[in-house]
């Protein structure tokens, strides 16, 4: 019997030492294993926050967007993940024929734009307005003293070469509807625009031509000095069909100048005096404030809007205009009134202008033609509208 405890006793204690061993090796193994992990680094060891370098993770985030029915899909461990839809808009059109400093500002969220953009009707992408601001005109032959004027030659000269380019004026009520809601006129349309009393150059010098290319003008009339017979000169312009007028001040003098320091008076009087003048000559509202001398700030914006002018034009020649992208630089960007600072070229170089416009015009057609099924997708993915608007 003590042969046999005896010998038990052996094969309990060898039993415990091999039993001993093995959880030795596993622990050990364990513990090698976690101490390789990152979060298994003691607290005391880690280095201070400052000078702790972490590794982001990356998680797959998927949108807040309610999904299509032909994208309800769910992957396979063996298929790929369909490309995850962004919340960052297509891109907009750009192009390196606009000066240094000039860059087209856009004054529509993305889903607005891109439903009026591709709606059946409206106005195709590319489709461009040019704006001109003429001054005076000269006899051919007779000297030019200054850098406003054109001679008659040249002006013959510029819209001819804008009717052979295939272009067509617009009005400023067109002007408005397309840049809110690029309804539809051609795709290379015109805005020819005199500045301050020039009834007589609009009767000699452009009415002719305007009647030569069924065209039409626009007239940035100062309101607060004519008399009556000047008035009943305007509105014979009027009655040709050919002329509207718009707003150009009141006074328009070196005393109403727009600037820093201008008295509140002055800008309301300067801007809100000719709706009540144009009403009382014309019977019409004015739509557009054509800026006087090209001068702004941000006050005389607001108060323009405020007295619900729905466009504004400056002297600065920028480039051509186009649905959502107006070409500024950086004392228009500053307002935050793409629409109030709207540019114009002068009608001393509008010859050479005009070509440059139509090379914009060809590149965002061809952006656009690029980006359409991009900008579909992205329509489809991420406004709420998009199954009330046939897109094909």
């Amino acid at each position: 019997m003590r042969r046999l405890s005896s010998s038990i006793n052996r094969r309990r204690r060898l039993c415990g030492w091999a039993l001993g061993l093995l959880l030795s090796v596993g622990l050990s193994a364990c513990a090698t294993a976690w101490g390789a992990m990152p979060w298994a680094t003691p607290t005391a060891l880690a280095p201070p926050a400052s000078d702790r370098t972490v590794t982001p993770t990356l998680a797959l985030l998927r949108p807040s967007v309610t999904p299509s029915s032909s994208s309800t899909a769910i992957p396979t461990a063996s298929s790929p993940l369909p490309p995850l839809p962004t919340a960052t808009p297509p891109p907009v059109f750009e192009t390196r024929l606009l000066l240094p400093g000039v860059t087209p500002q856009t004054y529509l969220e993305a889903c607005t734009y891109l439903r009026l953009r591709w709606a059946p009707g409206n106005a195709a992408p590319g489709t461009i307005v040019v704006p001109f601001m003429y001054h005076s005109v000269r006899q051919s032959g007779r000297p030019i003293r200054d850098n406003i004027t054109v001679s008659a030659d040249y002006l013959a000269a510029t819209l001819k070469h804008a009717h052979d380019l295939g272009f067509q004026t617009i009005t400023t009520a067109q002007l408005a509807d397309f840049l809110h809601h690029n309804a539809y006129i051609p795709p290379r349309s015109l805005l020819i625009i005199v500045d301050d009393r020039s009834q007589g150059t609009v009767r000699t010098h452009f009415l002719p031509l305007l009647e030569t290319y069924d065209w039409t003008l626009t007239m940035a009339y100062i309101t607060g000095v004519g008399d009556e017979r000047e008035w009943q000169a305007i509105r014979d312009l009027v009655a040709t069909g050919r002329v509207e007028v718009q707003a150009h001040g009141f006074l328009h003098n070196a005393e109403t100048y727009f600037t820093e320091t201008t008295p509140e008076e002055i800008l309301h009087q300067e801007i809100e005096g000719p709706i009540a003048a144009l009403a009382t000559h014309l019977g019409v509202r004015p739509r557009a404030f054509i800026w006087p001398g090209g001068n702004f700030t941000a006050r005389a914006v607001q108060i323009a809007r405020q007295a619900g002018y729905e466009l504004g034009f400056t002297a600065y020649a920028r480039g051509p205009l186009m649905f959502n992208w107006i070409p500024l630089g950086a004392p228009e960007q500053a307002m935050r009134d793409p629409l109030m600072v709207l540019p114009r070229y002068w009608g001393t170089t509008a010859y050479v202008n005009l070509d440059a416009a139509v090379a914009i015009a060809e590149a965002a057609q061809a952006f656009a033609a690029a980006q359409r099924a991009q900008e579909l997708a992205w329509y489809r993915q991420h406004c709420a509208a998009a199954n009330a608007l046939p897109m094909e």
